[in-house]
């Protein structure tokens, strides 16, 4: 068993969100916090269809899967079945208080079709941007770890400075 430290794992969740919603889906981040009550708040374009369900849906499910990577230095996707029972539970909740699985399988309903095959290709496309987006994850993890917040333009120039060491280190 891991003993996890909280704080940290917290860190690398709203940062897995912001990256992947800056990155990815093209989202406006206003800001990243990861103190008592931690969220990462972006304003979406107002897209419609399937392409901005795929996109919300991989932005919901980048942090859990940034903190997976952290904690352990992998990523264990959960079952269709458990991810669906947790939205169930969350769906129990006044909406403020719903989560991350809630917010998933609405998209994932969005995008009509059969929802366990939306949900695994999302996992699988999700995993792949957070490995690929490593290394601005970890860097916007660490500026919150250090001050706990982060508004939108600090979170934006910690993800380009962490590209930019990024593309240096690969000779581009």
């Amino acid at each position: 068993m891991y003993e996890v430290d909280q704080e940290r794992a917290t860190c690398y969740h709203e940062a897995g969100h912001g990256v992947v919603a800056y990155l990815v889906a093209g989202y406006e981040v206003r800001y990243v916090c990861a103190g008592e009550w931690p969220e990462c708040r972006v304003r979406a374009r107002v897209f419609e269809g399937l392409a901005e369900s795929w996109r919300e849906a991989m932005y919901t499910l980048a942090g859990s899967f940034a903190e997976q990577f952290d904690i352990w230095g992998e990523i264990y996707p959960e079952s269709f079945e458990d991810a669906l029972e947790a939205a169930s539970i969350e769906s129990d909740e006044p909406e403020e208080g719903r989560g991350d699985h809630f917010e998933l399988v609405e998209c994932l309903a969005d995008m009509g079709g059969d929802l366990e095959s939306n949900y695994y290709l999302v996992v699988q496309d999700t995993e792949r941007e957070v490995r690929r987006l490593w290394p601005e994850i970890a860097a916007v993890a660490g500026k919150l770890l250090e001050n706990g917040y982060l508004d939108g333009d600090e979170c934006v120039r910690v993800i380009e400075s962490a590209r930019h060491r990024k593309e240096e280190d690969n000779g581009v």
